[in-house]
């Protein structure tokens, strides 16, 4: 069997809000709870499950999703984040605010969750072989 990731934990401060949040974004199926996880399915299989409970939320570690897009979901997404009037960045050290990025030959930024722990990437190109030339510092997620 192929080396494939099947699901991923990912602390946040409020697992039903940012599981709701990124369905909400996406326009996709609503989050199952198993235990005490709240799984957000991807679209190739993946499940991402976020936890609120294993880590203190003073103690959360920043966490970065990226998700690749069509054009057509790139539009929906960004609707709802700007109809929402939700903070976007180009960059994902979060130094050019309310721009998106044009890496690559596509489209792409990024927001976060309401607890602001979770930093989601929503791009329409994936990353090429190099990186980019961006100047800004790492990112903090």
């Amino acid at each position: 069997m192929a080396n494939e990731l099947n699901h991923i934990i990912v602390h946040v401060k409020d697992r039903h809000r940012t599981a709701e949040f990124l369905t909400e974004l996406t326009g996709t199926g609503k989050p199952v709870d198993w235990g005490r996880f709240t799984q957000v399915a991807s679209s190739n299989g993946v499940g991402v499950d976020f936890a609120d409970d294993l880590v203190p939320a003073d103690a959360i570690n920043g966490s970065h999703l990226a998700y690749l897009v069509t054009d057509e979901e790139f539009d929906a997404i960004f609707g709802r984040v700007t109809e929402r009037g939700l903070r976007y960045w180009a960059d994902p050290a979060h130094r050019v605010e309310g721009e998106i990025n044009t890496e690559y030959g596509g489209r792409g930024f990024y927001t976060e969750d309401p607890g602001g722990t979770l930093n989601l990437e929503f791009m329409t190109t994936p990353y090429g072989d190099e990186p980019t030339g961006r100047t800004s510092p790492p990112s903090r997620h």
